[in-house]
C-alpha cells in the first residue's frame, strides 16, 4: 500500500468538527445553549458550501451570545471549531492561537480533552510527531465522557505513522471496543479502517477486506460521504495488491462518483 494512500486515509480519521458541547453526550440543553450549538452547526454547513464569510459571521454571533451569558462552554465550542477550520485551511498560526485560548479556559472541564486532541492534530500538521503523541496522550487521560475511542483512534493513527504497527493495532483494537460500547459508529468505522490498513500492510488480504467492508457499511449507515469514498479507495488499493485490476477500477470509479456528487450536494 502506498504511503500517500496511508496518509490520506489516516487524515480522514482525524477530520471531525464539533456541533454540540465538546467531549460529552448531550442530555439536556437550555434554549441559550441550543442557540449557540445551532449557530455552530450553521457555520459548519456554510463552510462545507464554501461560504466562509457567512460562516465567520455565524461564529462571531455564537461567541457574542456565549459571552453575553458568561457561557464559557459555548465560547470554547466555537473557538475549537474555528481552530479546526483554521487548521484544515492551513492557517496553523491562527489555529494555535485559538486552541491555546481553549486549553486555558477549559482546564479541569470535559472540553479539555477535545482541546488537547486539537492541539495534537495541529502538532501533527506541523510534522511534530513526538509532540502530537504527547498531546494525544493528554487527551486520552483527560477524557471525562464517552469519547475514549476517539482518543485511542488518534493514538493508533500516530503509532501507525511512526511505523509502530503492533502498537497501532493494539490501540485500534482498544478503540474499536470502546467505540462499539459507546455507540460511536463513525469512530468505530475509523478503527476498522485503520485495522484494515494494518492488515493490508501485513498482507492479510482477506482479513483486511472484511474489516474495510465493515467500515464501509457503517459509513454508509451514517451517510458520511468523505469516509465512504476513503473506504472505497482503500478497497481499490487492496484489490490492486491482490492483482484484481478490474475490481480496483470499479472501486475507484465508485469513489470518484461519491466525491463528485457529494461536492454538488454541499454547494446546494
Amino acid at each position: 500500500m502506498t504511503s500517500a494512500c496511508i496518509k490520506f486515509v489516516l487524515c480522514i480519521v482525524g477530520c471531525t468538527l464539533l456541533s454540540g458541547c465538546a467531549g460529552t453526550k448531550l442530555t439536556q440543553q437550555s434554549e441559550h445553549e441550543r442557540r449557540i450549538a445551532d449557530l455552530n452547526e450553521r457555520a459548519l454547513d456554510s463552510v462545507s458550501k464554501g461560504y466562509d464569510t457567512d460562516a465567520q459571521k455565524l461564529f462571531q454571533e455564537a461567541l457574542q451570545r456565549a459571552s453575553a451569558q458568561d457561557n464559557q462552554s459555548g465560547m470554547n465550542l466555537t473557538l475549537l471549531n474555528q481552530s479546526r477550520l483554521a487548521r484544515h485551511s492551513g492557517n496553523l498560526q491562527l489555529a494555535a492561537q485559538l486552541v491555546e485560548q481553549v486549553l486555558v479556559s477549559a482546564t479541569g472541564t470535559a472540553q479539555y480533552a477535545d482541546a488537547a486532541q486539537e492541539k495534537a492534530l495541529q502538532e501533527l500538521a506541523g510534522n511534530r510527531l513526538a509532540e502530537a503523541a504527547r498531546w494525544a496522550e493528554i487527551a486520552r487521560k483527560s477524557e471525562q465522557g464517552s469519547l475514549l475511542g476517539r482518543r485511542l483512534n488518534l493514538l493508533a493513527r500516530l503509532s501507525l505513522l511512526k511505523g509502530e504497527k503492533t502498537e497501532a493495532a493494539q490501540l485500534a483494537e482498544q478503540a474499536l471496543s470502546a467505540n462499539k460500547a459507546d455507540g460511536l459508529e463513525l469512530e468505530r468505522a475509523n478503527s476498522l479502517r485503520m485495522l484494515g490498513l494494518i492488515r493490508t500492510q501485513e498482507k492479510q488480504f482477506d482479513k483486511a477486506e472484511e474489516l474495510l467492508q465493515e467500515a464501509l457499511s457503517l459509513d454508509k449507515q451514517q451517510a458520511a460521504s468523505a469516509k465512504i469514498a476513503a473506504d472505497l479507495e482503500v478497497l481499490a488499493e487492496l484489490s490492486g495488491l491482490k492483482g484484481d485490476k478490474n475490481l480496483q477500477q470499479g472501486y475507484l470509479q465508485r469513489a470518484k462518483s461519491v466525491r463528485e456528487n457529494s461536492r454538488i450536494l454541499h454547494k446546494q
